[in-house]
């Protein structure tokens, strides 16, 4: 093993996935005061979860749904690893939030892990069938950006 490679076990990871850019860009906000590896669930490497400090799991909601594989990620995090989930759709409200990321916690705490919270925002939908509705179009904006990075700030020293 490298010392890049150990020296990277000690950082931060979010995996998300995102097909609209929202989910991408909160990651990328909340990695900021986290100092964390932010990977797109497809470009991730089984290696790059161990030995993780915290993980973050982050997903669009597709047809009133969290991502399948972020959902099966969630069954190959290592024991002990602290977790927190995020998510953005074209919903808004903290129902559906809850409702969007059910099945995720479900798995998690099924797990040996320690679910730190769950954030919530929503993102303008560009599903082809309410595209023209425009809804929460402009979302996520500065302040759910700000949320974002407030939401995982407290985790630092955690």
């Amino acid at each position: 093993m490298t010392t890049r490679s150990k020296n990277r076990r000690n950082i931060p990871l979010i995996v998300y996935c995102s097909q609209t850019d929202n989910t991408r860009r909160v990651a990328e906000a909340m990695a900021s005061p986290l100092a964390a590896e932010c990977v797109a669930v497809e470009q991730l490497k089984e290696h790059q979860l161990r030995g993780r400090p915290l993980v973050g799991l982050g997903s669009g909601v597709y047809w009133l749904r969290l991502e399948r594989r972020i959902i099966e990620l969630a069954d190959r995090l290592p024991a002990g690893c602290r977790v927190f989930v995020f998510s953005t759709s074209g919903w808004r409200g903290q129902v559906m939030a809850d409702f969007f990321q059910a099945e995720l916690i479900k798995h998690l705490q099924r797990r040996e892990v320690e679910l730190l919270g769950a954030w919530h925002c929503p993102g303008q939908d560009r599903n082809f069938l309410f595209k023209w509705l425009q809804i929460s179009r402009g979302r996520p904006n500065e302040d759910d950006l700000r949320s974002a990075r407030e939401f995982v700030a407290v985790f630092q020293n955690r």
